[in-house]
């Protein structure tokens, strides 16, 4: 005498997906209890903060990465210059700067080069940052201690060498109307070349270097 059960279309679906969003839950809080207790996280907001900052730092790592082959005007150029100062202001002893000095100025050779041959103009700027870069080289010299002076003074002299080869060799490319920038920058090289000569030979690290304001 029982009445036949009716059931609701409604009321079922609406019952499946309450069933399958409490499962949903259980699956994101058995993940993130396993990752707290994996890394001993005090609760679930900071696995998931750690998770965050994770994947925070693998994009800017992506990105740094990327910008170390970027040139003057492309997006990325501002984030490997920002990276250089970083790293410098994080280098404490006076070698370790130097090194970076050089380091920086010759990416900024190499990216003068790139970028005449990208678009056959002599980027002004990275011209000024290449020399300036060395000059603080220069300026470093007197800093480091007197053993270690010889091998730095070496060291810039091959760079400037370097340098003054690829400015030589972007002159005879370049417009007329850009020559004259080149020849200045040539002639700070040569003015260092003598300087870093007689400070290699007599190591006297007491005299400063004039040749190191022109940039």
């Amino acid at each position: 005498d029982v009445p036949p059960l009716k059931i609701s279309e409604q009321k079922v679906i609406s019952c499946l997906i309450k069933v399958g969003e409490a499962i949903q839950r259980q699956k994101e809080n058995s993940f993130s209890a396993r990752l707290g207790r994996l890394f001993f996280f005090p609760s679930v907001s900071w696995a998931r903060g750690f998770a965050l900052a994770m994947a925070f730092v693998f994009v800017a790592w992506g990105t740094i990465n990327v910008s170390a082959s970027s040139v003057p005007g492309d997006p990325l150029y501002l984030v490997k210059l920002m990276t250089e100062r970083v790293k410098y202001f994080l280098t404490v002893n006076p070698e370790g700067q130097m090194e970076l000095r050089m380091v920086f100025s010759e990416r900024r050779s190499k990216e003068l080069v790139d970028n005449f041959n990208k678009d056959g103009h002599i980027d002004i700027h990275t011209l000024k940052a290449m020399l300036n870069e060395a000059g603080a080289s220069l300026d470093a010299v007197a800093k480091l201690p007197i053993g270690e002076q010889k091998i730095y003074l070496t060291k810039l002299e091959f760079l400037n060498a370097y340098q003054k080869d690829v400015l030589q060799d972007l002159r005879t490319k370049a417009p007329e109307s850009q020559k004259a920038k080149l020849d200045e920058a040539i002639c700070t090289c040569n003015q260092r070349d003598q300087w870093l000569h007689k400070a290699h030979s007599s190591c006297n690290m007491s005299s400063g270097c004039s040749c190191t304001k022109q940039s």
